[in-house]
């Protein structure tokens, strides 16, 4: 059995799923989070580096490393460490995952951090923001987003508010649908979907419920920019800081689960007073008025 953390130096091993912003951003969260002691730094293995064979090698250096936790940055890598550490001796960690459950190769108790936000927390936010909101439309494709919006229609209620579902099965479909159903709906939930998730896409949905008076609700960045009413960020290096948070909690005996990421919850003070909504005036973490 192995010292405790403090007692000994390590180098604990981060399997990256692809060299991308994200997840390089949430690897030096991780490191700033291990920086808090002087034993513990971190080794990056990115898989876009081992192709083939190669990734047996990877597996077999790994196991022969010992170690007390795998680290996995990301849905590929999450597949791999699940796959090739079956065993529940090797505790692993999860971050940066949105589905952690259709990505892991078993049915183990997953542990790390999603990504992405619960919808029961979007619509206490959304509700407790814009109270005059009542109908609140979710743009989706049901092959991919099905079983979100039965339960988002669950939460939804709780607080208030009643879902329209508006199905879409491709990019084409949006305008039609959007024209049809302006009228049932007083704000839009955008949700990450493969079918509505380009760049141009969300740009001309917000334009067009901007001139029919609806707010947009966005998660990240760039929906703020382009328009969202209110928009769910994450920041990356806060989330790789909060997963170093749990890696070291593991590593000191605590139990673990997956939990919900940090985030900021952006106002767009200008599309807001343009559209006459109203809302709340005081903003309580994760709400703050956007940059």
């Amino acid at each position: 059995m192995r010292l405790p953390l403090r007692d000994y130096r390590q180098k604990w091993p981060i399997v990256v799923s692809q060299r991308i912003r994200p997840y390089l951003e949430a690897v030096e969260g991780l490191r700033g989070a291990f920086a808090q002691t002087s034993e513990a730094g971190i080794e990056e293995f990115n898989l876009d580096s081992f192709k083939g064979k190669g990734r047996d090698v990877l597996v077999k250096d790994l196991t022969e490393g010992g170690f007390d936790l795998l680290i996995a940055i990301g849905p590929g890598a999450a597949h791999f460490v699940s796959a090739n550490f079956p065993s529940k001796d090797v505790r692993k960690l999860y971050t940066m995952v949105l589905s952690p459950e259709k990505v892991l190769a078993s049915a183990e108790q997953a542990c790390g951090i999603m990504l992405g936000i619960p919808a029961q927390t979007q619509f206490q936010l959304l509700s407790s923001v814009f109270p005059s909101a009542r109908r609140v439309g979710i743009l989706y494709d049901p092959l991919c987003n099905d079983r979100f919006v039965k339960q988002a229609a669950e939460y939804a209620a709780d607080v208030g508010l009643c879902i329209v579902p508006l199905e879409v099965s491709s990019g084409k479909d949006i305008p039609v649908v959007l024209r049809q159903r302006w009228k049932d709906v007083d704000t839009l939930l955008l949700i990450p979907d493969r079918t509505v998730i380009s760049e141009s896409l969300v740009q001309y949905i917000i334009k067009e419920a901007i001139l029919n008076r609806v707010a947009v609700i966005g998660y990240n960045r760039f929906f703020y920019k382009s328009g969202a009413a209110l928009a769910f960020v994450l920041d990356y290096q806060e989330i790789g800081r909060q997963t170093g948070q749990i890696a070291l909690s593991i590593l000191s005996g605590e139990g673990c689960r997956m939990e919900s990421p940090v985030f900021h919850a952006w106002l767009n003070r200008l599309v807001i007073r343009k559209l006459g909504i109203t809302c709340t005036d005081s903003c309580v973490a994760p709400l703050e008025w956007g940059p």
